[in-house]
Protein backbone atom coordinates (compact mmCIF):
# COMPACT_ATOMS: atom_id res chain seq x y z
CA UNK A 1 0.00 0.00 0.00
CA UNK A 2 1.03 3.73 -0.85
CA UNK A 3 0.18 6.70 1.60
CA UNK A 4 0.38 9.80 -0.55
CA UNK A 5 -0.09 11.97 2.68
CA UNK A 6 1.63 15.50 2.84
CA UNK A 7 1.28 15.91 6.45
CA UNK A 8 2.78 14.18 9.66
CA UNK A 9 3.13 10.19 9.78
CA UNK A 10 1.46 10.09 12.37
CA UNK A 11 -1.63 12.60 11.28
CA UNK A 12 -1.49 10.00 7.75
CA UNK A 13 -1.32 7.07 9.76
CA UNK A 14 -4.60 7.83 11.85
CA UNK A 15 -6.24 9.16 8.64
CA UNK A 16 -5.72 6.13 6.98
CA UNK A 17 -6.96 3.78 10.23
CA UNK A 18 -10.19 5.54 9.89
CA UNK A 19 -10.55 4.76 6.28
CA UNK A 20 -9.91 1.44 6.78
CA UNK A 21 -12.37 1.22 9.38
CA UNK A 22 -15.12 2.50 7.67
CA UNK A 23 -14.81 0.27 4.96
CA UNK A 24 -17.66 -1.41 3.50
CA UNK A 25 -17.24 -5.41 3.38
CA UNK A 26 -17.42 -5.68 -0.33
CA UNK A 27 -15.75 -7.74 -2.80
CA UNK A 28 -12.30 -7.74 -3.57
CA UNK A 29 -11.60 -7.44 -7.36
CA UNK A 30 -8.41 -5.82 -6.66
CA UNK A 31 -5.90 -7.73 -4.16
CA UNK A 32 -4.16 -4.51 -3.67
CA UNK A 33 -6.19 -1.67 -3.73
CA UNK A 34 -4.59 1.82 -2.21
CA UNK A 35 -6.05 3.31 1.76
CA UNK A 36 -7.76 6.48 0.08
CA UNK A 37 -10.03 3.95 -1.74
CA UNK A 38 -12.95 1.48 -1.70
CA UNK A 39 -13.90 -1.11 -4.00
CA UNK A 40 -17.33 -3.07 -4.77
CA UNK A 41 -18.46 -5.82 -7.59
CA UNK A 42 -21.25 -3.46 -8.71
CA UNK A 43 -22.70 -6.20 -11.38
CA UNK A 44 -21.85 -9.22 -12.61
CA UNK A 45 -22.23 -11.31 -15.00
CA UNK A 46 -22.09 -8.14 -17.26
CA UNK A 47 -24.76 -8.53 -20.18
CA UNK A 48 -23.70 -6.66 -23.52
CA UNK A 49 -20.80 -3.73 -23.80
CA UNK A 50 -18.41 -1.95 -21.24
CA UNK A 51 -20.26 1.72 -21.66
CA UNK A 52 -22.07 3.40 -19.03
CA UNK A 53 -24.75 6.09 -18.45
CA UNK A 54 -27.13 6.51 -15.66
CA UNK A 55 -30.75 7.33 -15.28
CA UNK A 56 -32.09 10.62 -13.57
CA UNK A 57 -32.13 8.66 -10.71
CA UNK A 58 -29.04 7.42 -11.14
CA UNK A 59 -29.86 3.45 -12.17
CA UNK A 60 -26.76 2.42 -14.16
CA UNK A 61 -27.04 1.24 -17.78
CA UNK A 62 -25.21 -0.39 -20.02
CA UNK A 63 -25.77 -1.20 -23.30
CA UNK A 64 -26.61 -4.41 -25.33
CA UNK A 65 -26.47 -3.94 -28.76
CA UNK A 66 -30.36 -1.72 -29.07
CA UNK A 67 -31.03 -3.06 -25.29
CA UNK A 68 -30.65 -0.69 -22.50
CA UNK A 69 -30.07 -2.80 -19.38
CA UNK A 70 -31.59 -1.01 -16.34
CA UNK A 71 -29.73 -2.05 -12.93
CA UNK A 72 -31.08 -1.31 -9.79
CA UNK A 73 -29.58 1.26 -7.33
CA UNK A 74 -29.42 -1.26 -4.22
CA UNK A 75 -27.91 -4.49 -4.01
CA UNK A 76 -30.51 -6.69 -4.42
CA UNK A 77 -29.11 -10.34 -5.83
CA UNK A 78 -26.54 -12.51 -5.28
CA UNK A 79 -24.06 -14.16 -7.64
CA UNK A 80 -20.89 -16.26 -7.05
CA UNK A 81 -21.13 -15.11 -2.83
CA UNK A 82 -21.42 -11.79 -4.33
CA UNK A 83 -23.85 -9.23 -3.31
CA UNK A 84 -24.69 -7.14 -6.84
CA UNK A 85 -26.81 -4.92 -8.03
CA UNK A 86 -28.83 -7.02 -10.78
CA UNK A 87 -30.39 -6.13 -14.05
CA UNK A 88 -34.88 -4.67 -13.31
CA UNK A 89 -35.62 -3.93 -16.80
CA UNK A 90 -33.99 -4.06 -20.34
CA UNK A 91 -35.75 -1.51 -22.69
CA UNK A 92 -35.55 -1.46 -26.66
CA UNK A 93 -34.49 1.35 -28.17
CA UNK A 94 -36.76 1.58 -31.85
CA UNK A 95 -33.83 2.73 -34.48
CA UNK A 96 -31.28 2.60 -32.39
CA UNK A 97 -28.01 0.66 -34.38
CA UNK A 98 -26.84 -2.46 -32.84
CA UNK A 99 -23.22 -1.51 -33.61
CA UNK A 100 -21.13 0.27 -30.68
CA UNK A 101 -20.83 0.22 -27.26
CA UNK A 102 -19.25 3.65 -25.63
CA UNK A 103 -22.67 6.08 -23.81
CA UNK A 104 -22.42 9.37 -22.45
CA UNK A 105 -25.33 11.33 -20.34
CA UNK A 106 -25.44 14.63 -22.25
CA UNK A 107 -26.46 17.81 -20.31
CA UNK A 108 -29.54 18.24 -22.45
CA UNK A 109 -31.04 14.68 -20.69
CA UNK A 110 -29.95 12.37 -23.65
CA UNK A 111 -27.92 9.40 -23.71
CA UNK A 112 -25.35 10.09 -26.41
CA UNK A 113 -23.93 6.21 -27.96
CA UNK A 114 -21.55 6.17 -30.93
CA UNK A 115 -22.37 3.39 -33.46
CA UNK A 116 -21.46 2.78 -36.89
CA UNK A 117 -24.25 4.51 -38.32
CA UNK A 118 -23.03 7.73 -36.64
CA UNK A 119 -23.40 9.53 -33.01
CA UNK A 120 -27.37 8.89 -31.90
CA UNK A 121 -29.26 9.60 -28.85
CA UNK A 122 -32.17 8.22 -27.04
CA UNK A 123 -34.10 9.64 -24.28
CA UNK A 124 -34.22 7.98 -20.95
CA UNK A 125 -37.06 9.31 -19.42
CA UNK A 126 -39.23 8.30 -22.40
CA UNK A 127 -38.24 4.06 -23.07
CA UNK A 128 -40.49 4.31 -26.05
CA UNK A 129 -39.22 7.10 -27.85
CA UNK A 130 -37.16 6.26 -30.93
CA UNK A 131 -33.20 7.05 -30.94
CA UNK A 132 -32.09 9.96 -33.00
CA UNK A 133 -29.11 9.82 -35.26
CA UNK A 134 -27.46 13.16 -35.23
CA UNK A 135 -27.16 14.75 -38.35
CA UNK A 136 -24.01 15.47 -39.92
CA UNK A 137 -22.19 13.02 -37.20
CA UNK A 138 -19.88 10.34 -38.42
CA UNK A 139 -20.20 6.45 -37.96
CA UNK A 140 -17.42 4.35 -36.58
CA UNK A 141 -16.76 0.96 -34.29
CA UNK A 142 -17.93 2.98 -31.33
CA UNK A 143 -15.95 3.28 -28.58
CA UNK A 144 -14.79 6.88 -27.33
CA UNK A 145 -17.20 9.11 -26.44
CA UNK A 146 -17.34 11.96 -23.69
CA UNK A 147 -19.77 14.97 -22.42
CA UNK A 148 -18.00 18.62 -22.46
CA UNK A 149 -18.69 21.10 -19.43
CA UNK A 150 -20.17 22.85 -22.31
CA UNK A 151 -22.51 20.15 -23.16
CA UNK A 152 -21.26 19.23 -26.88
CA UNK A 153 -20.14 15.98 -27.49
CA UNK A 154 -16.62 14.86 -28.48
CA UNK A 155 -16.60 11.19 -29.75
CA UNK A 156 -14.22 9.11 -32.38
CA UNK A 157 -15.16 7.41 -35.17
CA UNK A 158 -13.30 4.08 -33.94
CA UNK A 159 -11.47 3.03 -36.85
CA UNK A 160 -7.88 1.88 -37.60
CA UNK A 161 -6.52 4.99 -37.52
CA UNK A 162 -9.30 7.08 -35.55
CA UNK A 163 -10.56 10.88 -35.51
CA UNK A 164 -12.41 12.75 -32.95
CA UNK A 165 -15.21 14.93 -33.61
CA UNK A 166 -16.83 17.74 -31.89
CA UNK A 167 -20.71 17.69 -32.32
CA UNK A 168 -22.82 20.32 -30.97
CA UNK A 169 -26.21 19.08 -30.24
CA UNK A 170 -28.09 22.42 -30.40
CA UNK A 171 -26.18 23.61 -33.58
CA UNK A 172 -25.96 20.44 -35.22
CA UNK A 173 -22.80 20.63 -36.44
CA UNK A 174 -19.98 18.60 -36.25
CA UNK A 175 -16.36 19.44 -36.76
CA UNK A 176 -13.16 17.19 -37.27
CA UNK A 177 -10.92 18.31 -34.10
CA UNK A 178 -7.95 15.85 -34.46
CA UNK A 179 -6.89 12.77 -36.36
CA UNK A 180 -4.49 9.63 -35.12
CA UNK A 181 -2.76 7.24 -36.44
CA UNK A 182 -4.34 4.54 -33.95
CA UNK A 183 -6.92 3.63 -32.60
CA UNK A 184 -8.73 5.73 -29.79
CA UNK A 185 -10.49 3.66 -27.41
CA UNK A 186 -11.24 5.16 -23.81
CA UNK A 187 -11.91 9.27 -24.26
CA UNK A 188 -13.33 11.61 -21.41
CA UNK A 189 -13.43 15.49 -21.09
CA UNK A 190 -12.61 16.84 -18.27
CA UNK A 191 -13.63 19.94 -15.66
CA UNK A 192 -11.48 22.92 -17.78
CA UNK A 193 -12.21 20.88 -20.93
CA UNK A 194 -9.28 19.20 -21.82
CA UNK A 195 -9.92 16.28 -23.74
CA UNK A 196 -8.00 12.77 -23.23
CA UNK A 197 -7.62 9.71 -25.21
CA UNK A 198 -6.07 6.17 -25.41
CA UNK A 199 -4.35 4.25 -28.07
CA UNK A 200 -5.67 0.94 -28.35
CA UNK A 201 -2.83 -0.88 -29.61
CA UNK A 202 0.28 1.32 -28.90
CA UNK A 203 -0.39 2.22 -24.99
CA UNK A 204 -0.30 5.83 -25.07
CA UNK A 205 -1.85 8.39 -23.66
CA UNK A 206 -2.71 11.85 -25.79
CA UNK A 207 -4.13 15.22 -23.44
CA UNK A 208 -5.83 17.52 -25.82
CA UNK A 209 -7.45 21.19 -25.84
CA UNK A 210 -10.86 21.11 -26.44
CA UNK A 211 -10.11 22.51 -30.10
CA UNK A 212 -7.64 19.33 -30.55
CA UNK A 213 -4.35 20.93 -29.99
CA UNK A 214 -2.23 18.56 -28.26
CA UNK A 215 -1.36 19.36 -24.83
CA UNK A 216 0.78 16.33 -24.00
CA UNK A 217 1.25 12.43 -25.47
CA UNK A 218 3.15 10.12 -24.21
CA UNK A 219 3.51 6.07 -23.87
CA UNK A 220 2.30 4.43 -20.98
CA UNK A 221 3.40 1.25 -18.96
CA UNK A 222 -0.23 -0.63 -18.52
CA UNK A 223 -2.29 -0.63 -22.06
CA UNK A 224 -4.64 2.35 -20.49
CA UNK A 225 -8.58 2.11 -21.62
CA UNK A 226 -11.10 3.53 -19.94
CA UNK A 227 -10.65 7.33 -18.08
CA UNK A 228 -11.57 9.69 -15.09
CA UNK A 229 -10.22 12.94 -14.83
CA UNK A 230 -9.66 14.52 -11.06
CA UNK A 231 -12.26 16.44 -9.68
CA UNK A 232 -10.63 19.36 -8.60
CA UNK A 233 -9.86 21.41 -11.67
CA UNK A 234 -7.06 22.81 -9.40
CA UNK A 235 -4.73 19.73 -10.03
CA UNK A 236 -4.08 18.08 -13.51
CA UNK A 237 -4.81 13.97 -12.57
CA UNK A 238 -5.68 11.61 -14.91
CA UNK A 239 -7.03 8.02 -13.80
CA UNK A 240 -7.10 4.74 -16.36
CA UNK A 241 -8.65 1.61 -16.02
CA UNK A 242 -6.03 -0.43 -17.65
CA UNK A 243 -6.20 -3.70 -20.08
CA UNK A 244 -3.71 -5.72 -17.36
CA UNK A 245 -5.81 -5.71 -14.45
CA UNK A 246 -4.35 -2.53 -13.14
CA UNK A 247 -5.92 1.20 -12.44
CA UNK A 248 -3.03 4.03 -12.80
CA UNK A 249 -3.07 7.90 -11.28
CA UNK A 250 -1.08 9.95 -13.33
CA UNK A 251 -0.09 13.42 -11.82
CA UNK A 252 1.13 15.91 -14.42
CA UNK A 253 3.10 19.39 -14.12
CA UNK A 254 0.51 22.57 -14.08
CA UNK A 255 -2.10 22.46 -17.16
CA UNK A 256 -1.30 18.30 -17.99
CA UNK A 257 2.77 19.32 -18.72
CA UNK A 258 5.93 17.62 -18.00
CA UNK A 259 6.25 13.51 -18.12
CA UNK A 260 3.43 12.67 -15.54
CA UNK A 261 4.21 10.75 -12.42
CA UNK A 262 2.65 6.97 -12.64
CA UNK A 263 1.16 5.18 -9.54
CA UNK A 264 -1.16 1.95 -9.72
CA UNK A 265 -3.43 2.65 -7.63
CA UNK A 266 -5.30 -0.84 -7.70
CA UNK A 267 -3.70 -3.76 -8.91
CA UNK A 268 -3.60 -7.75 -9.19
CA UNK A 269 -7.29 -8.14 -10.49
CA UNK A 270 -5.64 -9.87 -13.49
CA UNK A 271 -8.83 -8.84 -15.74
CA UNK A 272 -8.79 -7.11 -19.16
CA UNK A 273 -9.76 -3.32 -17.83
CA UNK A 274 -12.12 -1.78 -20.68
CA UNK A 275 -13.95 1.26 -20.98
CA UNK A 276 -15.37 3.05 -17.75
CA UNK A 277 -17.23 6.22 -16.37
CA UNK A 278 -17.92 7.82 -13.78
CA UNK A 279 -21.26 7.97 -11.92
CA UNK A 280 -23.54 10.72 -10.13
CA UNK A 281 -22.04 9.16 -7.01
CA UNK A 282 -18.56 10.30 -8.48
CA UNK A 283 -17.00 7.23 -8.61
CA UNK A 284 -14.65 5.16 -11.09
CA UNK A 285 -17.06 2.62 -12.54
CA UNK A 286 -14.45 -0.17 -14.75
CA UNK A 287 -15.30 -2.63 -16.82
CA UNK A 288 -13.39 -6.13 -16.13
CA UNK A 289 -13.36 -8.92 -18.82
CA UNK A 290 -11.63 -12.03 -19.59
CA UNK A 291 -9.34 -11.29 -22.90
CA UNK A 292 -7.57 -14.39 -22.81
CA UNK A 293 -3.92 -13.07 -21.71
CA UNK A 294 -3.96 -9.84 -24.58
CA UNK A 295 -2.14 -7.10 -23.18
CA UNK A 296 -1.03 -8.59 -20.20
CA UNK A 297 -4.27 -9.72 -18.63
CA UNK A 298 -4.42 -13.68 -17.17
CA UNK A 299 -6.03 -15.71 -19.94
CA UNK A 300 -9.75 -16.89 -17.65
CA UNK A 301 -9.81 -14.16 -15.48
CA UNK A 302 -12.83 -11.88 -15.74
CA UNK A 303 -13.93 -11.66 -12.09
CA UNK A 304 -12.75 -12.48 -8.26
CA UNK A 305 -16.10 -12.82 -6.40
CA UNK A 306 -16.48 -13.19 -2.67
CA UNK A 307 -16.69 -17.27 -2.38
CA UNK A 308 -13.39 -17.42 -3.79
CA UNK A 309 -14.03 -18.28 -7.64
CA UNK A 310 -12.44 -16.43 -10.17
CA UNK A 311 -13.64 -17.45 -13.95
CA UNK A 312 -13.86 -15.28 -17.02
CA UNK A 313 -17.09 -13.61 -16.50
CA UNK A 314 -17.08 -9.67 -16.90
CA UNK A 315 -18.36 -7.28 -14.64
CA UNK A 316 -18.35 -3.82 -13.18
CA UNK A 317 -16.42 -2.25 -10.83
CA UNK A 318 -17.03 0.79 -8.24
CA UNK A 319 -13.90 2.66 -7.01
CA UNK A 320 -14.83 5.02 -4.19
CA UNK A 321 -13.01 7.97 -2.76
CA UNK A 322 -11.97 7.52 1.02
CA UNK A 323 -14.53 8.36 4.07
CA UNK A 324 -13.92 11.41 5.96
CA UNK A 325 -14.22 11.04 9.48
CA UNK A 326 -18.04 12.77 9.53
CA UNK A 327 -19.20 9.85 7.14
CA UNK A 328 -19.14 11.45 4.13
CA UNK A 329 -16.97 10.44 1.07
CA UNK A 330 -14.18 12.28 -0.85
CA UNK A 331 -15.61 12.96 -4.66
CA UNK A 332 -12.22 12.14 -6.38
CA UNK A 333 -13.46 11.55 -9.93
CA UNK A 334 -15.21 14.55 -12.41
CA UNK A 335 -18.61 14.03 -13.99
CA UNK A 336 -19.67 16.76 -16.37
CA UNK A 337 -23.22 15.88 -14.44
CA UNK A 338 -24.68 17.19 -10.61
CA UNK A 339 -21.71 18.56 -10.03
CA UNK A 340 -20.89 20.90 -7.62
CA UNK A 341 -17.83 23.84 -6.75
CA UNK A 342 -15.08 23.02 -4.36
CA UNK A 343 -15.96 24.03 -0.66
CA UNK A 344 -14.08 27.41 0.05
CA UNK A 345 -12.63 25.88 3.13
CA UNK A 346 -10.88 22.98 1.13
CA UNK A 347 -9.87 25.21 -1.55
CA UNK A 348 -7.66 26.95 1.24
CA UNK A 349 -6.27 23.87 2.21
CA UNK A 350 -5.46 22.55 -1.12
CA UNK A 351 -3.35 26.20 -1.63
CA UNK A 352 -1.38 24.65 1.66
CA UNK A 353 -0.45 21.30 0.34
CA UNK A 354 -2.26 19.90 3.53
CA UNK A 355 -4.98 17.74 1.89
CA UNK A 356 -3.49 14.23 1.57
CA UNK A 357 -4.34 10.66 1.24
CA UNK A 358 -3.99 10.83 -2.56
CA UNK A 359 -7.22 12.53 -2.85
CA UNK A 360 -7.41 14.72 -6.09
CA UNK A 361 -10.85 16.25 -5.60
CA UNK A 362 -12.09 17.74 -3.31
CA UNK A 363 -16.34 17.78 -2.93
CA UNK A 364 -17.85 15.85 -0.94
CA UNK A 365 -21.26 13.67 -1.08
CA UNK A 366 -22.94 11.86 1.92
CA UNK A 367 -21.77 8.46 2.37
CA UNK A 368 -24.46 5.66 0.52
Amino acid sequence: MKCFCSFALTSCTFALAILYSARDAYAIQYPTLDPGYTQEIYTGPLVGGPGMAWTSTNELLTRNGSDILEYSPTQNGTHQGTSIHTAVATHTITGLSNTGYGMTNGLDGYIYTVTGAGLERFDPSNWAAPAQLMPGSVGGAGYGVTTMPDGRIAYSDGSGASNVYMYDPVLSTNALIYSANYLIDGMVAGPLGNIAVTGQSNSTMTVLTSTGSVVNSFATPHFPDGLAFSDSPLVSILYSNNNDGTISKYVFGPGFTGPPVITDIASGSGAYGDLASVGPDCAFYVSQFNNFGYHGSTNGVGTNWDNAVTNGEPSIIRIGGGLMPDGTTVCEFYTPYGHNVPEPSTIGLLASGAVGLGIAAWRRRRAR
